[in-house]
């Protein structure tokens, strides 16, 4: 089984592992503090520059994770659908495809974040804490790769654990986009970033377009 694994899915795995035990054997908050991302935008000061945001963190957040099971469910999610996707994409076009979904992913829950936190005034103590609560994990960039799969193999059958019969890969999907935005837009479930996942999936099917991808008749 785990010799069908594409290089590049088979380096993320692997990264993501490690860098996770890195991070809880030396310092999650020392790690945190430098490689999760920080929303740029906030606080709202005259340049709109978060001080605890780097510009590398539009790329290092994706390999942390909040806990053992956060990581197990992104790296489930690239184990069976991101070596279909290398297969069909090429290992360099693969890995280009997953760090931007995750970059488009971080920028518009940046973009919803601070909107949102307009609606607080700037020096209360909420507005503070909030400004101080990185992202992490690799979601965003796994809803883009979810999103590649349902466009490419829309009429794939699945067999999902809370699902009692087959699902197509394109209902699927669009359902759980469809539960992401209802769950963001109500405020659900606070802690999750579901606008990164909104935004992995509307970052994905742009790229897509961009490569000139089109569905695969014969799934």
């Amino acid at each position: 089984m785990f010799d069908r694994i594409t290089p590049m899915v088979k380096n993320l795995l692997i990264i993501n592992v490690a860098v996770h035990f890195f991070a809880s054997i030396y310092s999650v908050d020392f790690i945190h503090q430098y490689f999760a991302f920080f929303n740029p935008l906030l606080p709202n000061s005259p340049d709109l520059i978060n001080p605890l945001f780097k510009p590398w963190q539009f790329i290092s957040y994706m390999f942390l994770h909040g806990g053992i099971g956060h990581l197990f469910s992104n790296m489930f999610g690239l184990f069976i659908f991101g070596s279909a996707l290398e297969t069909y994409m090429g290992s360099k076009k693969f890995l280009i495809y997953y760090l931007i979904c995750g970059i488009g992913a971080a920028i518009l829950n940046s973009g919803l974040d601070f909107y949102q936190m307009s609606q607080i005034p700037v020096d209360s103590i909420d507005y503070l804490r909030q400004a101080r609560i990185p992202m992490v994990g690799a979601s965003g960039a796994i809803f883009g790769i979810l999103m590649a799969f349902a466009f490419l193999f829309p009429n794939v059958e699945m067999m999902l654990l809370f699902f009692p019969f087959p699902i197509k890969a394109k209902y699927f999907v669009t359902m759980y986009g469809i539960y992401e935005l209802v769950q963001g837009t109500a405020g659900l479930q606070s802690g999750i970033a579901h606008f990164a996942h909104i935004g992995g999936l509307i970052t994905g099917f742009i790229l897509l377009k961009f490569f000139g991808f089109s569905k695969r008749n014969y799934y």
